[in-house]
């Protein structure tokens, strides 16, 4: 079975109050070409298909004008999923009736336990959740973190899955040890979001949205599709695509393949002068550019003087001084958020987080984790 595995389209997002929607009409028509290419047998959309709660009718447009041409026009069934950044009751209007072409749009997690079976394969479906969504749907307590929660949910499939056949999920979450970039709206605090790799061992492939990396973290049946396009200065280097998977009785073969954008993201470190002069080594000027500049003293309008020669100038930075910074050494991705906070309380006040201190740290974080279900 070939899948082309997609995410993150983050349909209707602004930079900077730049709106990229014609830049994202570009690029889901290099999906387009690709899928009448490759003739995969189901397009994969793993979460954060718009980017806000309550995309605006132009979004919610060229929304449905994708799916209707991937899954009408060129006949490729879908399941897709919410993320994070999406609203349910923006996602999910169709559901129903979407089934009878064969597009799935799961954002409940009633169906959790219920594979969708596509040829020989299983497709476990767990869309964009919370601890507070757990907690609710089972009736169970004691459940604080993404780890616990994603366990709780696992030990749930466990008890029902066929090992002798193949198994994929499809999910929206951050693995530990994965990268972040600036575009990615955090989950929570600190790393109490994340779930280890080790918790989803009993899958043959898990196709993942969330971070916008597609080489976010190294594992052999973990993946991230990555972002299609650029969405921030810290993406500005990174590989941007879709994967393509041909699966085959529990044999995952899986490759990436790089789309081009519209417009790239560029940041330029270069003095005022040579950049307004236009001697620094620039391919395209229509391209998003954060210039980081020297020698600006004395200049007014910097920015309205180089969007006239570089249109699409988002951000502009000095660079005149540098600044010392107390930095605390820690691995995040190795500790939990109160050891994180822990650490640093210690580090500036040089005493040790305890008593009703700490108390009280724990049950900020888990308030905060909680005000996450409703944003």
């Amino acid at each position: 079975m070939k899948i082309l595995h997609t995410a993150d389209w983050h349909i209707g997002k602004t930079l900077n109050g730049q709106s990229l929607i014609e830049d994202q009409k570009y690029i889901l028509n290099q999906i387009y070409e690709a899928i009448k290419e490759q003739q995969p047998d189901l397009v994969v959309i793993s979460g954060d298909l718009y980017d806000l709660h309550y995309p605006n009718k132009e979004a919610m447009v060229v929304l449905e004008d994708a799916l209707s041409t991937i899954n009408l026009e060129l006949n490729i069934p879908i399941i897709a999923i919410s993320g994070n950044h999406d609203g349910k009751e923006r996602l999910n209007y169709g559901e129903k009736w979407f089934e009878k072409s064969g597009l799935k749009i799961v954002t409940g997690y009633e169906h959790l336990l219920t594979p969708i079976r596509i040829n020989d394969i299983n497709f476990y479906i767990m869309p964009y959740f919370t601890p507070a969504d757990v907690r609710q749907m089972f009736k169970v307590k004691g459940i604080h973190t993404h780890q616990e929660a994603t366990e709780f949910l696992m030990n749930e499939i466990e008890a029902v899955i066929n090992k002798d056949e193949t198994n994929v999920l499809v999910g929206h979450l951050f693995v530990a040890g994965g990268a972040s970039t600036d575009s990615e709206r955090p989950l929570s605090i600190g790393t109490i979001e994340t779930v280890t790799a080790q918790t989803f061992q009993s899958f043959d492939a898990v196709l993942l949205g969330h971070l916008h990396h597609p080489f976010a973290i190294q594992s052999d049946y973990i993946f991230y599709a990555g972002t299609p396009m650029q969405y921030s200065f810290s993406e500005a280097n990174q590989a941007k695509g879709y994967r393509l998977f041909d699966i085959e009785n529990k044999r995952v073969k899986q490759s990436f393949i790089p789309l081009q954008p519209l417009r790239s993201f560029q940041v330029i470190q270069a003095s005022y002068e040579d950049v307004i002069h236009e001697k620094v080594t620039i391919q395209n000027k229509e391209d998003y550019f954060h210039f980081k500049l020297t020698e600006m003293d004395r200049i007014t309008d910097p920015l309205m003087k180089l969007r006239s020669i570089y249109p699409n100038t988002l951000q502009i930075s000095r660079q005149d001084f540098e600044v010392e910074h107390d930095e605390i050494n820690v691995d995040v991705h190795a500790l939990s958020d109160i050891e994180i906070v822990d650490a640093f309380y210690t580090h500036v006040t040089e005493e040790p987080l305890d008593g009703v201190k700490r108390e009280k740290v724990v049950q900020l974080l888990e308030a905060q984790l909680n005000q996450g279900a409703d944003e």
